[in-house]
């Protein structure tokens, strides 16, 4: 029966100081397979780009790091060629509703017998910032009018921008 350790390799986890979030997905999907008792050898572990993404190097299990939005269609080719593995693919929500997001649409229809894991932050954080597909409007228009203040130093345009976002 497979632990906990037999999916841990010697690289550690990379993820930005405080976010939890991708460390608790990784510990539950760690859960899950030894809950399903699936060999590390019948694991094949997709994702895309982002900071997401970086979930894939850190189990010990066969994998790939895709590009951008191409999570989906490489683990949907991984499944059909191998009935046998059981496959997980992961993508931010810039990977998955953003470029991928046709390719997100299509996995869907097509019901291929596999798992897919979206991890939403709101941002494309290898970009430093920017924000990604599933922001709340009025979320975005307070960050990008705070961006825009912050990057530039002329007070009409500030002010432009300021009588524009509040009419």
């Amino acid at each position: 029966m497979a632990t906990a350790k037999d999916y841990r390799n010697d690289i550690r986890p990379n993820w930005c100081p405080g976010c939890g979030h991708y460390g608790g997905v990784q510990a539950a999907i760690t859960d899950a397979v030894v809950a399903k008792n699936i060999p590390p050898e019948k694991l094949a572990v997709i994702s895309g780009i982002g900071c997401s993404s970086r979930i894939g190097g850190y189990f010990y299990a066969y994998g790939a790091h895709t590009t951008h939005g191409r999570a989906l269609p490489y683990a949907q080719g991984v499944k059909l060629a191998n009935q046998d593995l059981e496959v997980i693919a992961f993508s931010g929500d810039g990977d998955a509703f953003a470029i991928g997001m046709g390719h997100t649409i299509h996995a869907f229809k097509r019901n291929v017998n596999m798992t897919y894991v979206v991890m939403d932050n709101h941002v494309y954080g290898l970009t430093k910032g920017q924000a990604s597909p599933l922001v709340p409007t009025s979320v975005l228009l307070q960050k990008q009018l705070l961006m825009v203040r912050s990057s530039l130093h002329c007070p009409s345009v500030k002010l432009r921008l300021q009588q524009v976002l509040h009419s």
